[in-house]
């Protein structure tokens, strides 16, 4: 933040709501709406992904998910985010939950 000492951190409670959800053809993936703090955010991806590796944390076959926002294609060629927040383990587990409450 300005004018912040490098230390501080802002502490920002983040609200998010499923709005929608909507099964894709891949099993493991699914189209969903986001309301994060009463900022709309439409077409986000939720992929359910398996741990290929034993790593120092996981092991090959655990099961783990990602939120993937909108993305735009800059002139550089690569992509990026149109909008971003941080996405926690804890913030992903209440989007899951959401998600398969909608979707059953």
């Amino acid at each position: 933040m300005f004018n912040s000492k490098k230390n501080e951190e802002a502490k920002v409670n983040y609200e998010i709501t499923v709005l929608a959800a909507r099964q894709t053809k891949f099993d493991n993936t699914v189209m969903i709406d986001l309301d994060v703090n009463g900022v709309k955010i439409y077409s986000c991806v939720l992929k359910e992904m398996t741990v290929k590796k034993d790593g120092e944390k996981y092991k090959a076959g655990d099961k783990f998910y990602v939120v993937n926002l909108p993305q735009e294609k800059g002139s550089d060629g690569n992509y990026y985010d149109r909008v971003w927040f941080p996405r926690s383990n804890d913030a992903i587990k209440n989007i899951v939950a959401q998600v398969e409450k909608k979707l059953s």
